[in-house]
């Protein structure tokens, strides 16, 4: 009975709801960001706990709503040492995609460059678009979206130029432009946070400038620019497998805490 009441709650919003029993907790709600670029409904389980006993089992009411609402894909990140909970997620058809780190640089003010390297950085314009929704589209390799074999990556290309679009009207994001000699060598989407810390969403070097040492440069010129827009810290997200950035950021003496995992289901076809 207590089933069926749950089963009838989520078919009214499939693509929003939790599980709270003494086994799991678990709560999940739709991308529709995702949902618009995939062409059919994409979820996020946004936390999950398992506790001592918990099973596959207890975890029917979110496949359920899944299979209810139509979902296509759903992910779910976790915390390196919650392998309870990625063992459960296993048992449903979740697999393993990727490993993320967040690197933080937290001291801007005294140990943070003190120049843009003799590039220009400005708040990109209209003009500005169409240009970094070109790289946007070819700049990114390494993520969940393009290395999940049972996903198209030219769907991953347009979820970042989407992005890149968005975040120039958006109210808390900027999109940053970096240029040399007016030619476009990296671009930027930042967010400064109400604690005082600079996040970088999204970030490239056009891949006509990479190899060139365009990275260390224009990564110390928007740390610099953090600062002066009133940021003590930054912070960002990489895959584990982009090891290069990974390596410049360890040589910008940018700290790494535990890593996160990141797991997909996909409708099977």
């Amino acid at each position: 009975m207590i089933m069926t009441s749950v089963l009838e709650r989520f078919a009214t919003d499939p693509l929003r709801g939790s599980i709270d029993t003494g086994a799991i907790d678990l709560g999940w709600s739709e991308a529709p960001w995702d949902s618009a670029v995939f062409g059919y409904p994409v979820v996020q389980i946004s936390r999950i706990e398992a506790r001592d006993g918990a099973t596959a089992a207890d975890l029917a009411p979110f496949v359920a709503a899944c299979a209810a609402g139509g979902v296509g894909l759903a992910s779910c990140r976790l915390a390196c040492e919650r392998l309870r909970e990625s063992m459960l997620l296993e048992e449903i058809g979740f697999r393993f995609i990727e490993m993320v780190y967040q690197p933080e640089f937290g001291d801007l003010a005294s140990a943070g460059p003190g120049d843009v390297q003799g590039l220009e950085v400005v708040r990109a314009g209209a003009a500005d678009l169409a240009e970094i929704v070109e790289v946007a589209g070819a700049a990114f390799r390494n993520e969940r979206f393009h290395v999940d074999p049972r996903l198209s990556s030219q769907l991953g290309d347009l979820r970042y130029q989407n992005w890149v679009r968005s975040s120039l009207e958006h109210p808390t994001q900027r999109l940053y432009v970096l240029r040399e000699d007016g030619q476009l060598v990296a671009f930027f989407v930042t967010e400064l946070l109400a604690d005082g810390t600079c996040y970088w969403h999204l970030n490239a070097v056009a891949p006509a400038r990479q190899g060139q040492g365009y990275g260390m440069r224009a990564w110390k010129a928007m740390m610099c620019r953090a600062r002066i827009d009133g940021a003590s810290r930054v912070r960002t997200s990489i895959v584990a497998r982009n090891h290069r950035v990974l390596n410049l950021y360890a040589r910008l003496g940018f700290s790494f805490p535990a890593p996160s995992m990141t797991f997909h289901w996909v409708r099977p076809r």
